[in-house]
């Protein structure tokens, strides 16, 4: 682990997860088969078997009929009748108790037993929770019409009903959504493709992208200047529900009348079948910044159904242009992202993310086949799998992916579910952008049920918790290369992780922009720090990529992506590796001359000679064949990360042969074969490897980074005194401005160990035993394992230090046998650090994206007799 410490409350971070073993044996486990053609695993995921939803019962008596079965099946019949029965009482108890605080306010006041814990005011049939009497107390009907000049901005929204696919295994629900009247086509259309792709076999993803690129069914994000009117068109055409559109925080009044479209105006809820005229006049100097809408009318069941969306002030003089495709940009009308011209500085990628729950806590959506999702993951324990999302989306870990990766294969590597490498890219969002791009994130809790809190992955992502606290551009500020030495003070507090409750909204302006501080191409995963919320769907990440991402230049599946307009011509396409023969490449000023394989390397040479193999082979893992095989399954069930089966064709490198697995989130190649191995890119200017680099192989283990390396992309280069290649961590400054830790930064070193040993967790006190726990699991340095061992005083959470603009490397290894009872034979662990700067690709601890291996099995182990788990790992001993 690097970590160099940037400011007072920041680090950066090298984080070098390493091993202290050779990984050389394989093993197999049996599985289903998978790669014939024409042959799928069954994938009745997830769901216990039941008959189904019954033909034209309700949601809710399908629902408590596939109950009953399941708690038969757990051996608890009829403990829904019992929890109904005690629900039922309750009801009648509290209506009991309201009926003699109406009578007992008449001469005793309101607050009496029972109400005191609920609040209600009584007999008047007004709220149980003190919201305000339009009857008693004054509350403003007035509002302001735009004035006559002002740029109008006209939206016509539909409120509709909709069936909403989670994910590309084609789980799903049936809820509402706002739509822009002329989409609602588009909405269907994407509504029957979804439906017939869960009436076929297999695993067609219907109309869900990857990364949620382009979808129409998505939840409605509009936009509007400071200084402009926006006039609202609102109709309903929703089935038998009435409802409304408000926007938080906003002096929307109805039209026909000049009355402010409030909560107690009859006039701002529509019946279906009906219409209203709303209009808004957003002062100048109104704040630039995103609001959560939903509907006041039925508001609590529409809205965790999906009848949310966001309203996002932009900087006066603005316009909004489609990110995706190419050539001249066009107007976009709506969208969770897009891209800002900016009429007051830079131009800006912006992303709208809404954390939100699909239904209440009873409700639970159905999997492809109709059965409803279990209430608890069988594989993770997570609760309500699938019903918790980000903008109509949902992946969780265990009853797709993982259970797929076990019928194919025998075991599941939850370390992995993250992994775009293994599973494939994710169907939530993936913002994307270019390095260095300015970027501002409006975040909306779109739910009504629990709180989420946002926390965003990449080392130094930070954010001022009031952005508009500075007057300095610090989401711009990286739009030219690396910030070594960011500004230490400033006047709002910085942030990484940040709370949001229903219908709040944030406003985040993370330093730097794409790729952050340490100017990085990476993957940046965020989610909700809950940790079962995560578990159970609610996760994406940011994809910033250093090539153009358009037609053959394309690393991975996603649409064209144009750059901003005051950007353009800065991205080039990337190239193979028989281009960069002959060129000379510049990062920041520091140059190196690529030659053909046949020169030989001179690190030395102003400006450094690299032939081409060196320089591809300082960013690629080992090459090899993982488990020792040619075959695409055993190279699977050997579990091995310790190479890659990379090759060479002539001068140009080519990755590996494409998998063959069939799943939803990635074309399975016909054959396994050389013919599919794509040449891997490198931008022209820089030599630095296209972003990302590996295609998804379903179930398959990613590789450890070249070298075990914990700043794979950040820093390639790392030579000993002679110019040799060394596994030894980069030396401060040796990549120039681009290294991760600059010229002449103090250096810390630390060897961690996982280990598990008894703790005592209370010494003997009189009569009373000792509290020990026999299992304990405990971070140590190396070099103190003895002394902890020894003495129960020392076993306590492990800290380390650095100082600012120190560079810490650390080595993790484990000790943690597989087990049946502390990790189920599947010992695996790493580090996540958080306020540090460093290269996602290999010192995030957590495996996202396209990123390497960091989370490391015991080197200890040998041998496996329980063949339960994940696989022996390739441990070998050293003599």
């Amino acid at each position: 682990m690097r970590l160099l410490k940037s400011t007072r409350r920041r680090q950066a971070t090298r984080v070098a997860v390493g091993l202290q073993a050779v990984l050389l044996a394989s093993s197999l486990v049996a599985s289903p088969s998978l790669f014939a053609a024409g042959t799928e695993a069954s994938h009745q995921h997830h769901a216990t078997p039941v008959s189904g939803p019954v033909a034209g019962a309700t949601w809710q008596e399908s629902l408590k009929a596939q109950t009953k079965v399941e708690e038969a099946l757990e051996g608890r019949a009829g403990r829904s009748e019992v929890i109904e029965m005690q629900h039922n009482r309750l009801m009648r108890k509290m209506d009991e108790q309201m009926a003699q605080d109406a009578q007992a306010h008449q001469t005793s006041g309101m607050f009496n037993g029972m109400s005191t814990m609920h609040q209600y005011m009584g007999q008047d049939g007004s709220s149980f929770l003190l919201m305000s009497d339009n009857k008693v107390e004054p509350v403003s009907m007035a509002g302001g019409k735009c004035p006559a000049g002002a740029p109008t901005k006209h939206y016509d929204v539909s409120m509709i009903n909709v069936e909403i696919t989670l994910n590309r295994w084609q789980d799903y629900y049936p809820g509402y959504m706002y739509a822009l009247s002329g989409n609602i086509d588009k909405v269907r259309a994407e509504e029957a493709r979804n439906k017939a792709a869960r009436e076929k076999e297999g695993f067609d993803p219907g109309a869900v992208s990857t990364g949620l690129q382009g979808d129409i069914i998505q939840p409605l994000a509009i936009r509007a200047n400071q200084g402009d009117c926006v006039k609202i068109t609102l109709r309903n055409k929703m089935v038998d529900e009435a409802g409304s559109l408000h926007i938080q925080s906003a002096a929307m009044i109805i039209s026909t009348t000049g009355k402010a479209a409030t909560t107690t105006n009859p006039d701002s809820v529509v019946e279906p079948g009906k219409s209203v005229e709303m209009e808004w006049y957003i002062r100048p100097d109104t704040q630039e910044g995103v609001r959560q809408f939903h509907s006041y009318s039925h508001d609590r069941e529409l809205t965790v159904l999906g009848l949310f969306g966001a309203f996002i002030v932009e900087p006066k003089g603005s316009t909004y242009l489609e990110p995706l495709g190419t050539g001249p940009a066009t107007a976009a009308n709506s969208g969770w992202q897009v891209m800002i011209d900016n009429g007051s500085g830079p131009d800006f990628r912006e992303h709208v993310i809404f954390y939100h729950e699909i239904g209440d806590e009873a409700f639970r959506p159905l999997n492809k086949k109709g059965d409803f999702l279990p209430q608890r993951d069988p594989l993770t324990d997570a609760y309500r799998p699938g019903g918790r999302a980000i903008n109509y989306r949902s992946e969780p870990f265990g009853i797709d992916e993982m259970h797929l990766q076990h019928e194919y294969f025998g075991f599941e590597d939850e370390s992995l579910a993250y992994s775009a490498y293994t599973f494939g890219d994710t169907p939530t969002t993936i913002p994307r952008g270019y390095l260095g791009d300015p970027t501002k994130w409006r975040i909306v809790h779109g739910g009504s049920e629990v709180f989420h809190s946002h926390h965003p992955h990449s080392g130094s992502i930070r954010w001022q918790r009031s952005p508009r606290a500075s007057d300095q551009d610090f989401w711009a500020a990286g739009a030219d290369g690396p910030i070594k030495y960011p500004v230490v003070r400033t006047k709002s507090d910085r942030v990484d992780v940040e709370v949001i409750g229903p219908s709040e909204a944030l406003d985040l302006e993370a330093e730097g922009g794409a790729g952050q501080s340490q100017h990085l191409a990476g993957e940046f995963l965020f989610h909700c720090h809950v940790a079962h919320h995560y578990v159970a769907g609610m996760w994406g990440y940011g994809r910033v990529y250093n090539t153009l991402q358009v037609g053959q230049g394309h690393t991975d599946t996603m649409p064209d992506m144009r750059e901003l307009p005051d950007r353009q011509g800065r991205m080039k396409i990337g190239v193979s590796s028989d281009k960069l023969i002959g060129t000379t490449v510049d990062w920041f000023g520091k140059k190196f001359k690529i030659v053909d394989r046949k020169q030989k390397t001179n690190w030395k040479a102003d400006p450094a000679i690299v032939n081409v193999k060196d320089w591809v082979e300082m960013y690629l893992p080992a090459q090899g064949k993982p488990g020792h095989t040619d075959d695409e399954k055993g190279q699977i069930m050997s579990y091995d990360a310790t190479v890659w089966d990379w090759k060479w064709d002539g001068d140009v490198a080519r990755g590996e042969r494409e998998s063959t697995a069939k799943n939803p989130k990635y074309p399975a190649a016909d054959k396994w074969s050389d013919s599919t191995r794509p040449a891997i890119l490198f931008e022209p200017l820089t030599g630095k490897m296209s972003w990302p680099l590996f295609k998804p192989h379903f179930g398959k283990r990613v590789p450890f980074s070249a070298n075990h390396s914990g700043a794979p992309w950040l820093e390639p280069i790392h030579q000993d005194e002679n110019g040799e290649r060394t596994s030894e961590p980069a030396k401060p400054g040796e990549q120039g401005r681009w290294s991760l830790c600059p010229d002449n930064a103090n250096q810390k070193f630390y060897n961690i160990k996982f280990l598990r040993m008894p703790i005592t967790l209370s010494k003997k006190q009189g009569k009373e035993p000792a509290i020990t726990d026999k299992d304990g699991l405990i971070y140590v340095l190396a070099e103190e394992e003895k002394l902890v061992r020894a003495n129960d005083d020392l076993k306590y959470p492990l800290v380390i230090r650095a100082n600012v603009y120190d560079c810490v490397d650390s080595i993790l290894t484990s000790e943690w046998d597989d087990d049946d009872f502390t990790n189920f034979q599947s010992s695996k662990i790493n580090i996540h650090p958080h306020f540090f700067q460093f290269d996602t690709g290999n010192s995030d601890g957590v495996i996202s994206g396209f990123e390497y291996e960091m989370s490391v099995r015991p080197y200890t182990m040998h041998e496996k007799k329980n063949k339960h788990g994940l696989p022996v790992p390739m441990n070998s001993k050293l003599t």
